[in-house]
């Protein structure tokens, strides 16, 4: 049973976070002098300039314009790298670029705003949610795809995992995680657009609340699948709305996004616009078959 916290107050919260914030950096660091030599970040940061450079003209992208480009691996032996894109200091989007076994890069996904998934902002809603003073051996970054995606905070007593984007803690534990990173996916090589990709086609739609309507509870879902899928695109070029969801941990957790657009590279690949709130303040890109093997569409 977790022990009784006592709530942290606002001076408490920013000096806890400090903390976290400087342990990561070490922990960074210490990847670099490890097994990330300089030369690595150096080419993953000019393979994220050309896709900054692709994306910087088309709408919601206008600040990545000669933006500067900070490089940081995520995840644990997972040969990944968070690239937050920044206009004057200020963090205006992000990119996840994964290396491939066989050599080179291909981009995991991209988003729009100023606190990306992974952002200390999410980790001190998390750190504030479990009402900790400390983690008892820190805070880890762990990334798998897009779905997944999560700080790993220990409280001295058990493992807890929250949301990296949104910082909601998880209803998970070690064993659920473990099943979750385990799953046999699509070859991941099919999911993303590799080094070379050039943007093809770029469709902006307006931001909608996605509980504004609940069509996951009163209609099927669009009859969509990994071969068959342009359907979608019919209904986004029309400008409908659209919502999407997906239960992860044997349906323990619900997303649900609204869907705001999409991105063609001419490589083949889709990646699907989503959006958490009808803000329109940030917006994540994600590789359109992973969703469809993960979760439905709805009008």
């Amino acid at each position: 049973m977790r022990k009784p916290f006592i709530k942290l107050t606002a001076a408490c919260v920013l000096t806890a976070i400090a903390l976290y914030s400087g342990g990561l950096q070490q922990q960074a660091a210490a990847t670099t002098e490890a097994g990330s030599p300089s030369t690595d970040y150096q080419s993953v940061e000019e393979q994220a300039r050309h896709f900054v450079d692709e994306l910087s003209g088309q709408p919601h992208f206008e600040r990545w314009k000669n933006a500067t480009l900070q490089v940081s691996p995520i995840g644990p032996g997972t040969h990944s790298w968070l690239v937050l894109v920044k206009q004057n200091r200020e963090t205006v989007g992000y990119l996840v670029i994964n290396a491939v076994e066989t050599g080179g890069y291909q981009l995991g996904e991209y988003g729009t705003g100023s606190h990306p998934f992974f952002d200390q902002h999410t980790l001190s809603t998390a750190i504030k949610r479990l009402e900790l003073m400390q983690p008892s051996n820190g805070v880890e970054s762990l990334y798998v795809h897009p779905l997944l995606a999560a700080w790993k905070i220990n409280d001295g007593d058990q493992e807890n995992y929250a949301d990296a984007a949104s910082g909601e803690l998880l209803p998970v534990r070690d064993k659920d995680w473990q099943i979750a990173s385990s799953m046999k996916l699509i070859v991941n090589e099919k999911k993303q657009a590799p080094s070379s990709a050039k943007l093809l086609k770029s469709v902006s739609l307006a931001s909608i609340d996605p509980f504004g309507k609940l069509p996951w509870l009163t209609k099927a879902p669009m009859p969509l699948s990994t071969k068959s899928y342009w359907g979608l695109f019919n209904t986004l070029n029309n400008k409908e709305q659209l919502r999407y969801t997906a239960e992860l941990f044997e349906g323990q957790m619900l997303y649900v996004w609204s869907v705001v657009g999409y991105s063609k590279w001419d490589s083949g690949h889709l990646y699907v616009a989503l959006e958490t709130d009808d803000a329109g303040t940030s917006r994540r890109y994600v590789p359109l078959l992973l969703l469809l093997e993960l979760g439905r569409f709805y009008r």
